[in-house]
């Protein structure tokens, strides 16, 4: 009888522990439920509250109301244009894998007044679309060219990728359209450049150095695509493969436009080892095994 009244106060004891489970699991969801709720009525109290607005979509994304939270973004940007509302925007639709989506509504972030260096997901969404927050935002500069938060975005999304010197232009356009808090980065990238000299003449001197029929392989950038090139000093004109132009027509680091009488490949911005040239004229060669063969007359400009 002992062992009977045991076994029973277990079975109990099990069945107690699982109703508290299952409870606990269940309180979860309903808070997040509740929350949801809660922010509804406030809304609806006060429509102005775009804080309450971008508080709700986080809370319908934390509750998997995908549906409910862009709805809810949409509904919102229709009365107020907010930086937090355009990237949950751009992070529901990274999350379905509208990426050039994602991109444009990156850029409304920032001319709405958002830092891409306060929500790195700028970034992120910038690679995946191959450049796409930055080619929006070029776009929207171009129509208001007097908003310098478009300008100052554009500085920071350059200075991460690397490219300095374009970064430098978007910030001084910031400053001089009024943006102060962009002194400190001109500063700072006016003191890089010097350095980007210093490398530039020592790399001119190490060509200058080379003797005929050497050949230096060398990494470097084409309009912003990390790249494996090759210097030698046999060749009289710099070339291009076949192979990279198309890579590089596809995924949109070249256009038509730069490909002429399909003989010459014009790049808007070459970078090798400190060296920038722009605008410089590539002969295409379909069967070229190195990606690009620079001649070192070309970089001794």
């Amino acid at each position: 009888m002992r062992y009977i009244r045991l076994i029973t106060g277990l079975i109990a004891c099990w069945f107690v522990l699982s109703a508290t489970g299952a409870k606990r699991v269940m309180t979860e969801a309903e808070r997040l439920e509740q929350e949801v709720k809660r922010l509804q009525r406030e809304i609806k109290k006060q429509p102005g509250a775009m804080e309450k607005h971008c508080e709700l979509v986080e809370a319908q994304l934390a509750a998997g109301d995908t549906t409910g939270a862009s709805e809810s973004a949409e509904y919102a940007l229709k009365m107020r244009e907010t930086p937090c509302l355009f990237m949950q925007r751009a992070r529901i639709e990274t999350g379905r894998g509208e990426i050039y989506r994602a991109a444009r509504s990156s850029a409304q972030a920032i001319k709405a007044g958002l830092r891409p260096e306060e929500d790195r997901m700028v970034y992120a969404i910038d690679s995946l679309s191959h450049g796409g927050v930055m080619l929006c935002l070029q776009r929207i500069a171009d129509e208001e060219k007097q908003n310098s938060a478009v300008w100052r975005g554009m500085g920071e999304i350059a200075a991460a990728k690397g490219d300095s010197s374009a970064a430098l232009g978007y910030y001084e356009r910031a400053f001089h359209l009024g943006d102060s808090t962009a002194q400190s980065a001109i500063a700072l990238l006016r003191v890089a450049d010097k350095d980007t000299l210093t490398r530039a003449d020592s790399t001119r001197a190490a060509i200058t150095r080379m003797g005929l029929g050497e050949k230096k392989e060398v990494k470097g950038k084409i309009n912003g695509l990390a790249i494996r090139m090759t210097i030698d000093t046999t060749a009289t004109q710099s070339t291009i493969s076949g192979v990279e132009t198309r890579f590089m027509l596809k995924n949109g680091y070249l256009t038509k436009d730069d490909i002429i009488d399909n003989i010459i490949v014009v790049i808007k911005r070459l970078e090798v080892e400190g060296l920038e040239i722009r605008d410089i004229r590539l002969r295409y060669v379909a069967t070229q095994e190195s990606p690009v063969v620079l001649c070192p007359k070309d970089l001794k400009k």
